[in-house]
């Protein structure tokens, strides 16, 4: 018992001290610190799921904290680029423009449940690939040219940039100087099927030849389709999600920010972290621009491709 209210006068006091900072911060005119995070849902229901987040932060940090949701990952990266946000979470195709573009940096990656070789692990990478039905009479991907295909989405790293990108390497499509490549060079018809599970649907019930599918989906289709169908290409690693950093917020505060979200890691934490993140994410990992991204950088070379919402 005497343990116990021992324990509350001590949390008590942390908060009060954390109150106090934030008071003491707002009289001395300290700007609010600002986090983005790029929409992936509906903006309006990210914002309301943040409120956690943003209590979470203000407390570590000793500050005001806000959460900004844009309507579209260029308002993230435009908002970095001209200081009106201090730090975003990000996708890692939008984070490497936000890395180019913007005076930000990447500090830490999403560890996230993944599938690799089968195997179910915590990792900040995982891979793609090529699949076509197992009575498929193609068992390279260079023997599609002229069939359909289908790819989730066209701003999915890992089911169009890479997927594309392994396209450019074995030589069956070139990037030009004036435009990115485009799969409608090698295949006969091209389409987007809004998912993994839509494409994969579709690659079941013989509306397209090939698909993509992603060692970062739910586990139990990545089973489900690694089992009814055949692999005949593959390419990764691709990064998981990151903490982009703006440089113009100073060394104390960045490390302070970056301890509060490894703290997110934690059990009791993963799940609001899921609902803003991904269902997949189990903690956060440090990681620089260079390390986490340069594979996704190479993809982005080779095919020419742009980011667009």
């Amino acid at each position: 018992m005497k343990r116990a209210l021992v324990l509350g006068v001590v949390a008590f006091a942390v908060l009060a001290v954390a109150a106090l900072l934030m008071f003491l911060n707002q009289q001395q005119g300290e700007e609010p610190l600002v986090i983005a995070i790029q929409p992936t849902q509906n903006p309006a229901a990210i914002l309301e799921r943040s409120q956690q987040l943003k209590s979470f932060l203000s407390q570590r940090l000793g500050r005001q904290v806000e959460v900004y949701v844009p309507t579209s990952y260029s308002a993230v990266i435009e908002a970095l680029r001209y200081g009106n946000v201090h730090a975003a979470m990000m996708g890692s195709w939008p984070s490497a423009l936000a890395v180019t573009v913007s005076d930000s940096e990447v500090y830490l990656a999403e560890v996230r449940t993944v599938a690799i070789d089968g195997q179910r692990v915590s990792g900040t990478y995982y891979f793609s690939y090529w699949i076509v039905k197992p009575e498929s009479p193609y068992k390279r991907l260079e023997e599609l040219r002229g069939k359909r295909v289908c790819f989730p989405s066209q701003i999915s790293s890992s089911g169009y940039l890479a997927p594309l990108a392994k396209m450019v390497e074995l030589g069956l499509l070139t990037k030009r100087s004036d435009r990115p490549v485009d799969p409608k060079e090698f295949f006969s018809e091209v389409y987007f099927g809004g998912g993994y599970q839509q494409c994969y649907e579709a690659l079941m019930a013989g509306n397209v030849d090939v698909t993509v599918t992603a060692g970062d989906i739910a586990y139990d289709l990545y089973q489900r389709v690694m089992a009814t169908t055949r692999v005949i290409e593959q390419q990764g690693p691709l990064p998981s999600h990151t903490l982009v950093v703006s440089n113009r917020v100073d060394a104390r505060t960045r490390e302070q920010l970056v301890s509060a979200f490894l703290e997110l890691g934690k059990e009791e934490y993963r799940d609001l972290m899921r609902n803003l993140v991904s269902g997949l994410f189990v903690g956060w990992e440090r990681k620089g621009s260079k390390d986490h991204l340069s594979s996704l950088q190479r993809f982005i070379e080779l095919t020419g491709l742009r980011y667009e919402s």
